[in-house]
Order: C-alpha cells, then sequence, then structure tokens
C-alpha cells in the first residue's frame, strides 16, 4: 500500500490508476483512496500550521518554500502510511451499505 501512497491523487496518472483499480478490485481501490485522502488531509493541515507560523526572514525564499513543500508533502505520506485513524474511519463509511 506504501508504493499507492508514495504517489498521492495529486499525480495524474496515480489518480488514473486508482479509478482504474476501482473497477477491478473495489476493496483495495477504496482502501487506497482513503489512504490518499488521508495523506492530503495531513499536507493541508500541516500547511495551514506553517502559514499560522507566520514568516521567518532567514528562510523566506522561493527554494525554502518549495523544499518546505517537499517535505511536508513527504512527511503527510509517511504519517498516512502508517495511520492517524481518519483513512479507517472514512473507509468503515465508504464500506456501509445504503
Amino acid at each position: 500500500m506504501s508504493s499507492t501512497i508514495t504517489g498521492l491523487a495529486m499525480d495524474t496518472q496515480q489518480l488514473a490508476q486508482l479509478k482504474t483499480d476501482s473497477q477491478r478490485r473495489p476493496y483495495e481501490a477504496a482502501k487506497a483512496a482513503a489512504t490518499q485522502f488521508e495523506a492530503l488531509f495531513l499536507q493541508q493541515m500541516m500547511k495551514s500550521m506553517r502559514e499560522a507560523g507566520g514568516d521567518s526572514v532567514f528562510f523566506n525564499t522561493n527554494a525554502m518554500k518549495t523544499y518546505t513543500e517537499m517535505f511536508d508533502q513527504q512527511m503527510s505520506s509517511e504519517l498516512a502510511s502508517k495511520g492517524i485513524g481518519l483513512a479507517d474511519r472514512l473507509f468503515a463509511q465508504l464500506q456501509q451499505k445504503p
């Protein structure tokens, strides 16, 4: 599952693969989608926390912003692969029959 998380849904190829998998293996695709959502949620949360801290005079360059975004994306992927519980709850909701 961690190979699916590495790309996240922000990658259009990973998103297309997830759509294809959802038709062949809906259980695994739902699990992967829930985990990717958790990673995306964590990344947005980290971005909001950084913005709330304000800008630093020493690290306010375009290069540093790029590296920080890349770091946040990698950290959110790692955290989501271990899980904080959000993906499990979302997956349970996806599995419920209407």
